[in-house]
């Protein structure tokens, strides 16, 4: 009996997971990652039983990190893809190719006008939640692909000061996750603002980014290191 029984309830404990997950996502990207209960996660996705999100998932920061999962798997798959052509073709080390590796994939997370996605604004969110994958690239294996693409930019800038080398990288991954997130906003609410052709937009985007990346350290920063020692 127990064997004719197992398929199908752990079938309907996987779905209701992934309800969890959907409307933990919505909720955490509208209203912030404080803003949104355990209990009022379960109930917005249909489970009767009050205590459902903290049963499947025991705390706020393991459903975090189960929303990443369940959208940083096929993110990481393309992103490691975009990273062994760049080896492939002798660019590993290319800061164009590495910044693409890094956008383009979160960009495919993006939905469409009637179609709207809350992954970018989650992100945005659930970035600052200690003890979630986010905060430690290298310790799941769905977030080996922007792992790699960190320690590669941190190649490029060895000869950089590391308080300047880390900062850059903060910058790099902020700048791009808030302007995929509001990007997403926008499409959400038609109308509100102009969206740009999707193709001009991430090429521009990616244009920014390298500048960021690649901008000069003045004498005034340089100086300002110097003198904080």
């Amino acid at each position: 009996m127990t064997g004719t029984h197992a398929g199908p309830a752990s079938e309907r404990g996987a779905g209701a997971r992934l309800l969890m997950i959907e409307a933990a996502e919505r909720l955490f990207a509208e209203r912030g990652i404080n803003g949104v209960s355990l209990r009022e996660i379960g109930a917005q996705a249909g489970q009767r039983n009050t205590a459902a999100a903290r049963y499947h998932f025991g705390s706020k920061e393991t459903l975090v990190d189960a929303v990443f999962r369940h959208r940083m798997e096929p993110v990481n798959a393309r992103r490691l893809a975009m990273l062994d052509e760049l080896t492939e073709a002798g660019r590993e080390h290319d800061v164009r190719g590495l910044v693409e590796a890094f956008l383009f994939p979160l960009a495919e997370t993006l939905g469409e006008p009637g179609k709207p996605s809350w992954y970018l604004r989650f992100c945005v969110h659930a970035g600052f939640v200690a003890g979630t994958a986010a905060r430690d690239l290298a310790r799941e294996e769905w977030t080996r692909g922007i792992y790699t693409v960190r320690e590669r930019l941190f190649d490029l800038n060895a000869s950089l000061p590391p308080r300047i080398r880390d900062d850059r990288w903060v910058l790099l991954s902020s700048y791009l996750t808030h302007a995929l997130a509001d990007r997403e906003m926008a499409m959400h609410y038609p109308g509100t603002r102009p969206v740009s052709d999707r193709d001009v937009f991430l090429a521009g985007l990616t244009d920014t980014a390298v500048a960021l990346f690649l901008a000069p350290v003045s004498d005034r920063t340089g100086r300002l290191i110097e003198g904080s020692r």
